[in-house]
């Protein structure tokens, strides 16, 4: 599946004294297998962009394409691109509303037509996906859980649709750091099961850590497009946009200024750790002794 944005332009309230273009002649496309990050600063375009995704917004310019067809033509059943394409917005608990999880995650199936079967089926694969239990905790109201289980529970909704590519806005805003690491397992686990991704995010770790592509918005254009590498080792032009880069990236550059050769294109925890094992093991190296030759002694 291909969805494509072609010189795409959004402008809220045009023509009226109100009028603000939030983003301006954006070409992008997802397909199959991608994990994409969307960073910027705020105000850059981003969530605009999400919502043109699954044609929840309708461009002012240019045009969306679904496997080659425009989804706002005269006549084309937008209901088609949100079961493939899936929202979820920013604090999407804030839209729970069903008295029990299963009800909530319920809603959108049910709106397909599907069967009681084929309704049931998919809010149990959706729960598990999501790391919430079914017999234990599908009857509870939703606003009993955590606030991390209640995204969850939100993000299953969309889920049990089973859309072909998941956007999600900040899905980690708000979330305490254990939540947040199990919240980003899931997506990844949802990515690896072949789900494309597109996540707005301001953690540029996560961004890093989980994304094949990062796609970089400053006032409302694509000013970077290209692999995590590609886009974090331009670390300056990010921190002049005022944006952050990765720790590992921070903790590259302070190391290199104290001399210790710590490699440049290291983004993320792994890299790190392979780097400084391979800085440690170049220490712990016993110097050799005179009279010693290849690391053997002689008699």
């Amino acid at each position: 599946m291909e969805l494509k944005l072609d010189h795409v332009t959004h402008t809220y309230q045009p023509g009226s004294p109100f009028q603000a273009t939030a983003i301006r002649d954006i070409s992008l496309t997802v397909g199959d297998g991608d994990f994409t990050a969307l960073i910027g600063p705020t105000g850059s375009g981003k969530s605009t962009l999400a919502q043109h995704l699954n044609g929840l917004l309708k461009p002012t310019g240019g045009t969306v394409t679904l496997d080659g067809e425009d989804i706002h033509q005269k006549g084309y059943d937008r209901r088609r691109v949100r079961q493939r394409v899936g929202l979820v917005f920013q604090y999407p608990e804030t839209q729970l509303f069903e008295e029990t999880v299963k009800k909530d995650i319920s809603f959108g199936p049910r709106n397909l037509g599907l069967s009681e079967e084929e309704i049931a089926e998919r809010v149990r694969t959706a729960m598990e996906q999501v790391g919430l239990d079914y017999e234990s905790e599908g009857e509870k109201s939703p606003f009993e859980l955590s606030g991390g289980k209640m995204r969850r529970c939100a993000i299953a909704g969309v889920i049990a649709m089973r859309p072909t590519i998941l956007a999600l806005d900040e899905p980690t805003a708000g979330l305490d750091p254990e939540a947040r690491e199990e919240l980003m397992e899931m997506v990844a686990d949802l990515h690896r099961k072949g789900t494309a991704i597109v996540m707005v995010t301001h953690n540029m770790d996560d961004a890093a850590k989980y994304c094949s592509r990062t796609v970089v918005l400053e006032k409302g254009r694509v000013v970077m497009d290209g692999a995590p590498k590609e886009v974090f080792t331009r670390a300056e032009e990010l921190t002049q946009m005022g944006l952050d880069v990765p720790q590992v990236l921070r903790l590259g550059m302070l190391l290199r200024e104290k001399g210790i050769p710590f490699p440049e294109d290291a983004i993320c925890e792994e890299e790190a750790e392979k780097a400084l094992l391979e800085l440690f093991k170049g220490k712990s190296r016993p110097a050799r002794l005179p009279g010693q030759e290849g690391g053997r002694g002689h008699a």
